[in-house]
Protein backbone atom coordinates (compact mmCIF):
# COMPACT_ATOMS: atom_id res chain seq x y z
CA UNK A 1 0.00 0.00 0.00
CA UNK A 2 2.02 2.98 -1.22
CA UNK A 3 1.76 6.32 0.51
CA UNK A 4 3.88 9.41 1.14
CA UNK A 5 5.16 10.58 4.48
CA UNK A 6 4.10 14.21 4.57
CA UNK A 7 3.44 16.93 7.16
CA UNK A 8 6.08 15.96 9.69
CA UNK A 9 5.15 18.73 12.12
CA UNK A 10 3.83 17.68 15.52
CA UNK A 11 0.13 17.67 16.30
CA UNK A 12 -1.74 19.32 19.14
CA UNK A 13 -3.15 17.09 21.84
CA UNK A 14 -6.76 17.63 20.76
CA UNK A 15 -5.87 16.17 17.37
CA UNK A 16 -4.76 12.93 19.00
CA UNK A 17 -8.19 12.12 20.43
CA UNK A 18 -9.62 8.95 18.93
CA UNK A 19 -12.87 7.05 19.25
CA UNK A 20 -13.46 4.56 22.03
CA UNK A 21 -11.55 1.51 20.87
CA UNK A 22 -11.81 -0.31 24.18
CA UNK A 23 -14.96 -2.29 23.36
CA UNK A 24 -14.87 -6.08 23.35
CA UNK A 25 -15.64 -6.59 19.65
CA UNK A 26 -12.87 -4.23 18.57
CA UNK A 27 -10.31 -5.99 20.77
CA UNK A 28 -11.29 -9.44 19.48
CA UNK A 29 -10.90 -8.24 15.88
CA UNK A 30 -7.60 -6.60 16.75
CA UNK A 31 -6.17 -9.85 18.09
CA UNK A 32 -7.02 -11.47 14.77
CA UNK A 33 -5.41 -8.60 12.81
CA UNK A 34 -2.18 -8.76 14.81
CA UNK A 35 -1.97 -12.52 14.29
CA UNK A 36 -1.98 -11.95 10.52
CA UNK A 37 1.06 -9.68 10.54
CA UNK A 38 4.27 -10.97 8.96
CA UNK A 39 6.57 -12.74 11.44
CA UNK A 40 9.09 -9.89 11.40
CA UNK A 41 6.46 -7.18 11.91
CA UNK A 42 4.68 -9.19 14.57
CA UNK A 43 7.88 -9.79 16.53
CA UNK A 44 8.76 -6.09 16.68
CA UNK A 45 5.22 -4.79 17.19
CA UNK A 46 4.46 -7.28 19.95
CA UNK A 47 7.69 -6.35 21.73
CA UNK A 48 6.80 -2.67 21.56
CA UNK A 49 3.29 -3.26 22.87
CA UNK A 50 4.35 -5.69 25.59
CA UNK A 51 7.02 -3.45 27.09
CA UNK A 52 5.75 0.01 26.16
CA UNK A 53 8.47 1.45 23.94
CA UNK A 54 9.26 2.04 20.26
CA UNK A 55 12.42 2.23 18.14
CA UNK A 56 13.33 3.97 14.89
CA UNK A 57 10.35 6.32 14.81
CA UNK A 58 9.25 9.82 15.72
CA UNK A 59 5.98 9.66 17.58
CA UNK A 60 3.40 11.52 19.58
CA UNK A 61 1.26 9.82 22.18
CA UNK A 62 -2.04 10.77 23.73
CA UNK A 63 -2.62 10.52 27.50
CA UNK A 64 -4.66 7.37 26.83
CA UNK A 65 -1.92 5.67 24.82
CA UNK A 66 -2.88 6.31 21.19
CA UNK A 67 0.30 6.57 19.11
CA UNK A 68 0.76 8.85 16.11
CA UNK A 69 3.90 7.98 14.12
CA UNK A 70 5.04 11.11 12.29
CA UNK A 71 8.29 9.80 10.79
CA UNK A 72 10.27 6.58 10.72
CA UNK A 73 13.52 5.06 9.54
CA UNK A 74 13.84 3.09 6.32
CA UNK A 75 14.25 -0.11 8.35
CA UNK A 76 10.78 0.44 9.84
CA UNK A 77 9.10 1.22 6.51
CA UNK A 78 8.06 -2.38 5.65
CA UNK A 79 6.60 -2.75 9.12
CA UNK A 80 4.55 0.44 8.73
CA UNK A 81 3.09 -0.84 5.47
CA UNK A 82 2.27 -4.20 7.05
CA UNK A 83 0.49 -2.58 10.00
CA UNK A 84 -1.64 -0.47 7.64
CA UNK A 85 -2.37 -3.31 5.21
CA UNK A 86 -3.66 -5.43 8.08
CA UNK A 87 -5.64 -2.51 9.55
CA UNK A 88 -3.76 -2.54 12.85
CA UNK A 89 -2.85 1.06 12.00
CA UNK A 90 -4.58 3.67 9.90
CA UNK A 91 -3.18 6.38 7.67
CA UNK A 92 -4.77 9.76 8.29
CA UNK A 93 -5.15 12.70 5.93
CA UNK A 94 -1.89 14.28 7.09
CA UNK A 95 0.21 11.25 6.22
CA UNK A 96 0.59 10.24 9.86
CA UNK A 97 0.18 6.64 10.99
CA UNK A 98 -2.23 6.22 13.89
CA UNK A 99 -2.41 3.16 16.13
CA UNK A 100 -5.38 3.56 18.48
CA UNK A 101 -4.53 3.01 22.14
CA UNK A 102 -1.42 1.09 21.14
CA UNK A 103 0.34 1.55 24.46
CA UNK A 104 -2.75 0.48 26.40
CA UNK A 105 -3.24 -2.80 24.53
CA UNK A 106 -1.01 -4.88 26.80
CA UNK A 107 -3.39 -4.14 29.67
CA UNK A 108 -6.51 -4.78 27.56
CA UNK A 109 -5.83 -8.00 25.66
CA UNK A 110 -3.98 -11.25 26.17
CA UNK A 111 -1.04 -10.75 23.81
CA UNK A 112 -0.29 -14.47 23.88
CA UNK A 113 -3.38 -14.95 21.69
CA UNK A 114 -1.87 -12.83 18.92
CA UNK A 115 1.89 -12.91 19.43
CA UNK A 116 4.38 -15.73 19.13
CA UNK A 117 6.69 -15.26 22.08
CA UNK A 118 7.73 -16.36 25.49
CA UNK A 119 8.71 -13.70 28.02
CA UNK A 120 12.36 -14.66 27.94
CA UNK A 121 12.63 -14.43 24.15
CA UNK A 122 11.86 -10.75 23.73
CA UNK A 123 14.50 -8.94 25.75
CA UNK A 124 18.03 -10.26 25.28
CA UNK A 125 20.41 -10.08 28.24
CA UNK A 126 22.91 -7.24 27.88
CA UNK A 127 20.93 -5.88 24.91
CA UNK A 128 21.09 -2.08 24.69
CA UNK A 129 17.84 -0.58 23.43
CA UNK A 130 17.67 2.95 22.04
CA UNK A 131 14.05 3.96 22.62
CA UNK A 132 12.31 6.56 20.50
CA UNK A 133 10.85 9.59 22.27
CA UNK A 134 7.05 9.56 22.44
CA UNK A 135 5.86 13.11 23.01
CA UNK A 136 2.76 13.64 25.15
CA UNK A 137 1.71 17.26 24.84
CA UNK A 138 0.00 18.98 27.73
CA UNK A 139 -2.98 21.21 26.89
CA UNK A 140 -2.57 24.95 27.10
CA UNK A 141 -3.95 26.60 30.22
CA UNK A 142 -5.02 30.16 31.02
CA UNK A 143 -3.76 29.70 34.57
CA UNK A 144 -0.49 31.34 35.56
CA UNK A 145 1.92 28.77 37.00
CA UNK A 146 3.75 30.52 39.81
CA UNK A 147 5.99 27.68 40.93
CA UNK A 148 9.67 27.96 39.94
CA UNK A 149 11.02 25.28 37.66
CA UNK A 150 13.35 24.11 40.41
CA UNK A 151 10.30 22.77 42.17
CA UNK A 152 9.94 20.16 39.46
CA UNK A 153 7.44 18.01 41.35
CA UNK A 154 4.98 20.83 41.98
CA UNK A 155 5.28 22.12 38.44
CA UNK A 156 4.67 18.66 36.98
CA UNK A 157 1.60 18.17 39.18
CA UNK A 158 0.23 21.56 38.12
CA UNK A 159 0.61 20.63 34.47
CA UNK A 160 -0.84 17.14 34.89
CA UNK A 161 -3.97 18.69 36.40
CA UNK A 162 -4.67 20.19 32.97
CA UNK A 163 -5.34 16.72 31.55
CA UNK A 164 -8.87 15.32 31.62
CA UNK A 165 -7.85 11.69 31.09
CA UNK A 166 -4.63 9.83 31.79
CA UNK A 167 -3.66 6.20 31.08
CA UNK A 168 -7.00 4.53 31.67
CA UNK A 169 -9.43 6.94 33.28
CA UNK A 170 -10.57 10.46 34.10
CA UNK A 171 -8.32 12.26 36.57
CA UNK A 172 -10.10 12.78 39.89
CA UNK A 173 -7.26 13.72 42.22
CA UNK A 174 -3.64 14.85 41.97
CA UNK A 175 -1.60 14.67 45.18
CA UNK A 176 1.93 15.92 45.91
CA UNK A 177 4.46 14.34 48.29
CA UNK A 178 1.98 11.71 49.47
CA UNK A 179 3.48 9.99 52.52
CA UNK A 180 0.37 8.18 53.74
CA UNK A 181 -3.30 7.55 53.05
CA UNK A 182 -6.21 7.42 55.48
CA UNK A 183 -7.47 9.67 58.28
CA UNK A 184 -5.27 7.89 60.82
CA UNK A 185 -2.43 7.30 58.34
CA UNK A 186 -3.69 3.75 57.82
CA UNK A 187 -1.27 3.23 54.93
CA UNK A 188 2.25 4.66 55.21
CA UNK A 189 4.51 4.61 52.17
CA UNK A 190 8.18 3.70 52.56
CA UNK A 191 9.01 6.12 49.75
CA UNK A 192 6.73 9.19 49.59
CA UNK A 193 4.92 9.43 46.26
CA UNK A 194 6.01 12.66 44.58
CA UNK A 195 2.91 12.91 42.37
CA UNK A 196 -0.05 10.57 42.91
CA UNK A 197 -2.86 10.59 40.36
CA UNK A 198 -6.14 8.81 41.08
CA UNK A 199 -8.59 8.18 38.24
CA UNK A 200 -12.36 7.74 38.28
CA UNK A 201 -11.98 3.95 38.01
CA UNK A 202 -9.90 4.05 41.20
CA UNK A 203 -6.51 3.38 39.59
CA UNK A 204 -3.49 4.82 41.40
CA UNK A 205 -0.62 6.17 39.28
CA UNK A 206 2.54 6.95 41.26
CA UNK A 207 5.27 9.23 39.88
CA UNK A 208 8.83 9.56 41.16
CA UNK A 209 10.24 12.93 40.06
CA UNK A 210 13.88 13.97 40.21
CA UNK A 211 16.59 15.99 38.52
CA UNK A 212 19.47 13.59 37.75
CA UNK A 213 21.89 16.51 37.49
CA UNK A 214 21.44 17.17 41.21
CA UNK A 215 21.72 13.66 42.64
CA UNK A 216 23.51 10.37 42.07
CA UNK A 217 20.24 8.52 42.63
CA UNK A 218 18.06 7.60 39.67
CA UNK A 219 14.81 6.72 41.43
CA UNK A 220 14.77 2.99 40.64
CA UNK A 221 14.34 1.94 44.28
CA UNK A 222 11.31 4.21 44.54
CA UNK A 223 9.73 2.44 41.55
CA UNK A 224 10.15 -0.91 43.28
CA UNK A 225 8.68 0.52 46.47
CA UNK A 226 5.65 1.95 44.64
CA UNK A 227 4.92 -1.36 42.95
CA UNK A 228 5.32 -3.31 46.19
CA UNK A 229 3.03 -0.82 47.92
CA UNK A 230 0.24 -1.78 45.51
CA UNK A 231 0.24 1.13 43.08
CA UNK A 232 -1.43 0.19 39.80
CA UNK A 233 1.18 2.08 37.78
CA UNK A 234 4.61 3.52 38.59
CA UNK A 235 6.36 6.12 36.44
CA UNK A 236 9.82 7.63 36.79
CA UNK A 237 10.12 11.26 35.65
CA UNK A 238 13.56 12.80 35.09
CA UNK A 239 14.43 16.32 34.16
CA UNK A 240 15.95 16.21 30.67
CA UNK A 241 19.75 16.11 30.63
CA UNK A 242 20.96 14.29 27.52
CA UNK A 243 19.72 11.34 25.51
CA UNK A 244 22.53 8.91 26.37
CA UNK A 245 21.87 9.28 30.08
CA UNK A 246 18.17 8.57 29.59
CA UNK A 247 18.99 5.53 27.45
CA UNK A 248 21.06 4.19 30.33
CA UNK A 249 18.20 4.67 32.81
CA UNK A 250 15.71 3.10 30.39
CA UNK A 251 17.88 0.02 29.97
CA UNK A 252 18.34 -0.32 33.73
CA UNK A 253 14.56 -0.47 34.08
CA UNK A 254 14.29 -3.00 31.27
CA UNK A 255 17.01 -5.21 32.77
CA UNK A 256 15.30 -5.50 36.15
CA UNK A 257 12.18 -7.68 35.95
CA UNK A 258 10.80 -6.46 39.28
CA UNK A 259 10.47 -2.87 37.99
CA UNK A 260 10.01 -3.58 34.27
CA UNK A 261 6.31 -2.66 34.47
CA UNK A 262 7.33 0.91 35.29
CA UNK A 263 7.16 3.81 32.87
CA UNK A 264 9.96 6.28 32.21
CA UNK A 265 9.71 9.84 30.91
CA UNK A 266 11.65 13.10 30.89
CA UNK A 267 10.53 16.71 30.97
CA UNK A 268 12.21 19.56 29.08
CA UNK A 269 12.98 23.05 30.33
CA UNK A 270 9.62 24.32 29.12
CA UNK A 271 7.23 21.85 30.65
CA UNK A 272 4.48 21.95 28.03
CA UNK A 273 5.02 18.33 27.07
CA UNK A 274 6.36 15.08 28.54
CA UNK A 275 8.71 12.81 26.59
CA UNK A 276 7.96 9.16 27.29
CA UNK A 277 10.65 6.60 26.56
CA UNK A 278 8.63 3.82 28.16
CA UNK A 279 4.88 3.72 28.70
CA UNK A 280 3.91 2.07 32.01
CA UNK A 281 2.39 -1.37 32.33
CA UNK A 282 -0.13 -2.49 34.94
CA UNK A 283 1.60 -3.74 38.08
CA UNK A 284 1.92 -7.51 37.57
CA UNK A 285 3.33 -8.00 41.08
CA UNK A 286 -0.27 -7.91 42.28
CA UNK A 287 -0.90 -11.16 40.45
CA UNK A 288 2.02 -12.82 42.23
CA UNK A 289 2.06 -11.49 45.82
CA UNK A 290 -0.80 -11.92 48.28
CA UNK A 291 0.69 -9.33 50.63
CA UNK A 292 0.66 -6.72 47.86
CA UNK A 293 -2.93 -7.65 47.00
CA UNK A 294 -3.95 -7.26 50.65
CA UNK A 295 -2.28 -3.87 50.90
CA UNK A 296 -3.94 -2.75 47.66
CA UNK A 297 -7.31 -3.81 49.09
CA UNK A 298 -6.80 -1.52 52.09
CA UNK A 299 -5.79 1.31 49.79
CA UNK A 300 -8.93 0.76 47.67
CA UNK A 301 -11.15 1.22 50.69
CA UNK A 302 -9.42 4.46 51.63
CA UNK A 303 -9.56 5.78 48.06
CA UNK A 304 -13.28 4.94 47.76
CA UNK A 305 -13.99 6.83 50.98
CA UNK A 306 -11.88 9.79 49.89
CA UNK A 307 -13.48 10.13 46.45
CA UNK A 308 -17.03 9.61 47.77
CA UNK A 309 -16.46 12.35 50.34
CA UNK A 310 -15.48 14.92 47.72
Amino acid sequence: MPFDKVSKSTKEINQLITSDYGNHDYLIKLINKISKLSPDTKAVFCKWVKYGFMEGVQAEISPMGTVIITDWSSEIDPMIHDLINNKVATLNNDGFVEIPQMMALADQINLDLACDFDDGHLIIDEEVIYPSPMIMRLPHSKEVIEEPYDDLTRLLASNMKKLDYYLNGKIMHVGINVKSLGIMNTIVFKNPIDVLIITNNKYLIAHKVLDPSKTVHRGLSALESYLMDGMDYAILIHRYTYYEAHVETFNKIMSRPYIRDSGFAVVPNELDYIIFFKWPRYNTIMSKSQSVVSRRSLISGIVNFMLNAR
